[in-house]
């Protein structure tokens, strides 16, 4: 994918071990990335310097995932999404969307990277 240095992502979870990994492969890949430990540290990042793709976990401390996406939402509602959740996938299904992918915890680093590009072409 050309030009991912100039793509920048939010990754929220707060599971910072699996966060990190993630942030290191996305990194080799060429993208910018910024960690959130929540869903509020999310939203104040991205209020500051805009996402491309956001990667958020569904259950996080001070504020979930599903209302990060929807705040975030409220000013670019063609953001492209990666949910990324332990848990039912009917929990998150009230997401979905065109620019929303859900993947099922334990993510792999190659899982996401597919899933990013796949966002971020069809947005081309």
């Amino acid at each position: 994918m050309d030009g991912t240095a100039s793509r920048h992502l939010i990754v929220a979870d707060d599971e910072m071990i699996s966060a990190l990994a993630l942030e290191r492969a996305l990194t080799r890949k060429g993208f910018r990335v910024s960690l959130a430990g929540n869903g509020q540290a999310a939203l104040d990042i991205h209020e500051r310097d805009p996402a491309d793709l956001l990667v958020t976990d569904l259950r996080m401390p001070k504020l979930s995932g599903a209302e990060l996406v929807r705040r975030v939402r409220e000013d670019r509602p063609d953001l492209p999404v990666i949910i990324a959740t332990g848990y039912r996938r009917e929990d998150s299904e009230i997401l979905a969307g065109p620019h929303t992918l859900i993947l099922t915890k334990p993510l792999s680093p190659q899982e996401v990277l597919a899933a990013i590009r796949s966002l971020l072409d069809a947005e081309a």
